[in-house]
């Protein structure tokens, strides 16, 4: 890597940002910058970065640009298209790491790259039932069925995904070290040489599993909302005196260089003073970082969220703390540097080349305004191209707040490339472009943009599918043959709810139960409460259905699916 001062280039013209930097090797653009300087000196390949004067480059062929002869140049002319065009182009190198990478470029991986994040769901169990957590507020008001995922559908996931993901977060509505096999999730993700990422409540540490996470290279984030008395007050169920020796071992036993450990706390209004003794215990048990969020509402909740006033007020507490601590955690509120804490002492990493790769996009997984930094210039939101919700049915969703559109399953390679490179996806990556105008097809992006870059909203909405047109920009499952209902809830009687994705036109779909057609469509609702016997509606984005004998759909071991009426032709 070659660092060169601005003033030594030719043609340097006026400075107009990071973006607008081009690059040029013997008149030929260099169109890879706005990168991390680290991965222009590990991946190279004409890579550039620039700050204030400065250029960190690579030659096109990672030669010695002081020897090879070549003339660079630079103006301001890459463009945010040009530039998005090339890192995704980029990125598709990394299909070559995947057994079925030849196919995966055969449907479109030339053009589109593999996801880099995998969030996968493991488990929608938790030991502890907390007022800040929606997920298991919505599992017990609703009576899914809580289940894990099965461990076949585990491998084919795996298979899929890993092989090309720089990270793999276990994160799912659930706490993930409730899963029975975690062991082997752990051996899988060490096995395809991805980054391990850990959410989880901090009461289940114990020695064995505290070993299997030292072994890998992790992040792990600890829901701690209090410490001490507290803590069993605000996490329902949890016990702080038999919680924190495992949390003690976890950070005596971890390798800095290898697993970094955080605090994730969510500030309710009940929990504002709690947050100054959070951050005493990380900065007393070498915790790499704190960071808090704030509370947002949830239904039937009983916390109430923290006022504007009552966050600056605690962020001037917390940073006047830390400024007399010479503290090595770093501490943030909302995103927010109250304290930067130390380097980072993680330099370990189960694949360089993939963090390389991840560390060109990593900083821009959230909605961001238009020239904030680390924001993607040509899109408000990346994580479509680049990260995967999977859900426990191995369903995929295009991110954490859309758990509820499926958009295809990753269960096998082709099932997964006809999600990845299809129509819905190609809508809903358009559709967050920074000139996008018009409806989002994905109605979650609406409130998702609203929420971290209401300023890239632009009045925009989320489409209607209440009407009854159809346009291309909205989801379309017309090439779908079938939908397994995954979200079965209880509703009264014998009546069972099940929600289908914005887009999917039930009037051209008949219910089964396993591979027994239903018949009793167009019930009445009361009639499907109070008679069940397999009577059923179709109706808006709803399925209510009862069970050929009146048992409980989630339990009775049986597969309900939408089928097409009339199969697709070949």
């Amino acid at each position: 890597m070659a660092v060169v001062p601005w003033q030594a280039l030719q043609g340097a013209g006026q400075l107009a940002g990071a973006l607008g930097t081009c690059l040029y090797e013997d008149g030929a653009r260099l169109l890879h910058g706005h990168v991390a300087p680290d991965a222009v000196g590990t991946l190279g390949g004409g890579r550039y970065s620039h700050s204030d004067r400065t250029i960190w480059f690579a030659a096109s062929d990672n030669t010695d640009p002081n020897t090879n002869g070549r003339t660079y140049e630079v103006d301001c002319s890459l463009d945010p298209v040009s530039w998005k065009q090339a890192l995704l182009h980029s990125l598709t190198e990394l299909w070559d790491l995947h057994p079925e990478g030849a196919f995966f470029k055969s449907r479109g991986g030339r053009e589109i790259p593999p996801p880099l994040f995998i969030n996968l769901g493991l488990t929608n169990k938790c030991n502890l039932r907390c007022e800040i957590c929606g997920s298991q507020k919505f599992l017990d008001a609703t009576g899914v069925h809580r289940r894990h995922m099965e461990l076949r559908r585990l491998d084919a996931v795996a298979a899929t995904l890993f092989p090309t993901a720089a990270e793999v977060e276990l994160n799912s509505q659930g706490d993930p070290l409730l899963y029975p096999e975690v062991d082997h999730v752990l051996e899988l993700v060490a096995q395809y040489r991805c980054e391990l990422k850990v959410q989880t409540n901090g009461t289940l540490f114990t020695e064995r599993i505290v070993e299997r996470l030292c072994e890998q290279s992790a992040t792990i984030m600890l829901s701690l909302d209090a410490v001490g008395p507290r803590f069993d007050e605000v996490r329902r169920g949890g016990v702080w005196a038999r919680a924190e020796p495992g949390l003690k071992r976890l950070l005596r036993q971890r390798a800095p260089d290898r697993q970094s450990i955080g605090i994730y706390p969510t500030v309710t209004r009940r929990t504002l003073a709690d947050a100054l003794d959070v951050a005493k215990w990380a900065h007393d048990h070498d915790v790499d970082e704190v960071a808090f969020h704030r509370y947002n509402p949830i239904l039937n909740s009983t916390e109430e969220a923290p006022t504007a006033d009552e966050l600056k007020a605690l962020a001037d507490r917390l940073a006047a703390w830390a400024s007399g601590q010479r503290s090595a955690v770093t501490i943030r509120l909302d995103g927010q540097v109250l304290s930067p804490g130390r380097l980072p002492r993680r330099n370990v990493h189960a694949d360089p080349l993939k963090h390389c790769f991840a560390t060109l996009v990593e900083a821009m997984m959230v909605p961001m305004e238009a020239g904030e930094r680390f924001a993607d210039p040509a899109a408000t939101c990346v994580a479509p191209d680049h990260y995967v919700e999977v859900g426990l049915e191995g369903q995929i969703a295009a991110c954490c707040r859309a758990q509820d559109v499926n958009l295809g399953y990753a269960t096998s390679p082709e099932a997964f490339a006809r999600a990845w490179f299809g129509d819905n996806y190609r809508n809903i990556r358009a559709s967050l472009r920074r000139e996008a105008s018009g409806p989002f097809p994905l109605p979650n992006c609406e409130s998702c943009i609203a929420s971290f870059a209401p300023g890239a909203l632009r009045r925009r909405r989320a489409a209607d599918y209440n009407e009854g047109t159809k346009d291309n920009g909205r989801l379309d499952y017309a090439d779908w043959e079938e939908l397994p209902l995954e979200v079965i809830q209880q509703e009264r009687g014998h009546c069972h709810i099940a929600l289908v994705p914005p887009g999917f036109d039930l009037a051209e779909y008949r219910l089964y139960e396993d591979d027994l057609p239903l018949d009793g469509g167009g019930a009445m609702h009361d009639e499907i409460r109070e008679l069940g016997g397999g009577r059923h509606s179709l109706w808006g984005r709803a399925v209510y259905f009862s069970t050929t004998d009146n048992s409980d759909a989630r339990r009775n071991g049986r597969a309900y699916t939408l089928r097409r009426i009339a199969p697709l032709a070949d």
